[in-house]
């Protein structure tokens, strides 16, 4: 029994004896752990701050405080040692039972899930280094904004439209998108902006580019943008391009009016129509008169692959003048390749009969050029005749004139004005000393009625004089009416014959004397 008290006695002073000289010798005891961790945004983004909140806790059971040097977010490559994505340092000191929430902001730049880790460090009152880490999963989207080119048709040295589609791919609405596009030989050439592009949502955004020469040609697109948690970011998108050689071909085209004299131009647009002497004012179109003989359609295309500016049309003359009654047509301020633009030109107010050239006037790539066409046409003129006369003469010499002034051409003739023109034996006479006849249309006619004072022992005819305008300009023309003698015949018909048969007796007369002098020579 003694022996068995021994026993216990010895193993009691084995097992305390022991704990206590242990206990001192482990020194300070600083337990920490990490707890309730939050991602933010709640759909992380490649390229955009990420932020992982995590609450540190040294507990309650430790007995030393501990100064907590950093909490960062690690990364473990498959080869080699941890790398850092994110710190936090200098975050105070926690006595036993405190917590503290610690924010750490990193990024990452390409769209998948990741498996990293958050470590808290720090140091104990004994200066000793305690750890604790805790598993993060993220997965991350594609944060910036996805840019698609579609460049058919880029030509050399000439702006070429390039359309770029924009998308957010992202849950959330990205601000203050800004395209640019640059081409690494020439430079930057345009920008546009998206004031703000909704989440899943795409806006097309129409760019130019000049491409300095042919060939495959590098073309840059670099796109900056506000992330939903405001922060500014880029991204640059660049595309080996096709650039076609610079074909300028303009063609212009003259028709016979097919419609009415409306000007047709891409998206509606009215011409401005200009003429004058003065090269800009303006002109009004053809009038309701107006036939489809005199006007003509007159259509600009372009057959190149560049577009073309402010084009303006013309009508001048074979040998170049311009014509100010045809005017000057603002046709379209761009004409893009395969487009074209139609006026109905009105050439009533033209007079040459040598044709009109038509004369496309525009802006290319390579400078101010025009572009023309012939087109045959020749001025309508108005004739005047005097037809259907019947002359009677009085036994005192009175004499009148009836008849009819026709329009034998294929225009107008306006003021026309018959008269009685003095001569030696006959003079004007009241009450119709001249007649005003006015405007007479082509293929009509229009009577009238003169008087005069004929001597008519010596008077043989009468002289009709007309006056008219025909498209601006004074015609005069006169004709001569033989006069009635009292048999009914003409009055020079008696000094006709006397005329004849003196002519027949000279003939006579020299005919004898060759024959004599012919028969004589032949004598001798």
């Amino acid at each position: 029994m003694v022996r068995s008290r021994f026993l216990v006695a010895v193993l009691v002073v084995l097992v305390v004896g022991p704990l206590a000289t242990v206990g001192p010798a482990a020194g300070a005891d600083a337990r920490l752990t990490l707890t309730d961790t939050t991602v933010t945004p709640a759909t992380p983004t490649a390229g955009a701050p990420i932020t992982a909140e995590t609450t540190v806790r040294l507990s309650g059971g430790s007995n030393t405080s501990l100064a907590l040097d950093s909490v960062r977010v690690v990364r473990s490559p498959d080869i080699g040692e941890d790398v850092t994505l994110g710190n936090a340092t200098a975050l105070g000191r926690l006595s036993p039972g405190e917590t503290l929430t610690v924010p750490v902001t990193f990024t990452v730049n390409r769209p998948r899930s990741y498996d990293l880790r958050l470590v808290a460090v720090g140091s104990d009152e004994d200066g000793d280094t305690v750890r604790a880490t805790r598993p993060l999963t993220v997965g991350v989207e594609r944060g910036q904004p996805q840019v698609e080119l579609r460049t058919d048709g880029l030509v050399a040295r000439a702006d070429t439209p390039v359309t770029a589609v924009v998308s957010n791919p992202t849950t959330a609405p990205l601000r203050g998108i800004e395209l640019r596009v640059t081409d690494p030989a020439t430079g930057e050439r345009t920008r546009r902006t998206v004031p703000t592009l909704a989440a899943g949502a795409s806006q097309t955004v129409n760019l130019s580019v000049r491409a300095p020469e042919p060939g495959e040609r590098p073309l840059e697109v670099t796109t900056t943008f506000v992330t939903p948690n405001g922060v500014e970011s880029s991204s640059t998108f660049s595309k080996t391009v096709a650039v076609a050689p610079l074909s300028t071909d303009v063609g212009v085209r003259a028709q016979r009016a097919q419609g009415d004299d409306t000007q047709q131009v891409p998206g509606g647009l009215t011409g401005i129509l200009g003429g004058g002497g003065g090269g800009g004012a303006l002109q009004p179109q053809s009038g309701d008169d107006a036939t489809s003989e005199s006007r003509a359609d007159v259509t600009v295309t372009n057959f190149g692959n560049a577009a073309v500016e402010n084009v303006v049309l013309t009508g001048e003359t074979p040998d170049g003048t311009v014509l100010s009654s045809v005017g000057r047509f603002a046709l379209t301020d761009e004409l893009a390749p395969g487009e074209s633009t139609t006026v109905t030109v009105d050439l009533t107010g033209v007079r040459t009969t040598d044709g009109v050239r038509f004369v496309a006037h525009y802006d290319a790539p390579t400078g101010r050029t025009e572009s023309a066409v012939g087109y045959d046409y020749a001025a309508k003129r108005g004739a005047a005749a005097v037809t259907g006369l019947d002359v009677s003469v009085d036994d005192d010499g009175r004499v009148r004139v009836d008849g009819n002034l026709a329009n034998v051409g294929d225009g107008e003739v306006t003021s026309a004005v018959v008269a009685v023109q003095p001569t030696r034996y006959v003079e004007p006479a009241y009450p119709q000393r001249n007649y005003f006849v006015g405007s007479v249309a082509s293929s009509e006619f229009a009577p009238f009625e003169l008087t005069a004072q004929a001597d008519t022992e010596n008077a043989t005819s009468v002289t009709v004089r007309v006056d008219y305008t025909v498209d601006g300009e004074r015609v005069s023309d006169t004709t001569e009416v033989p006069l009635p003698a009292e048999d009914g015949t003409n009055r020079g018909s008696d000094q006709q014959s006397l005329g004849i048969a003196l002519a027949v007796t000279v003939g006579l007369v020299v005919t004898v004397a060759v024959t004599l002098f012919a028969r004589r020579a032949r004598d001798r």
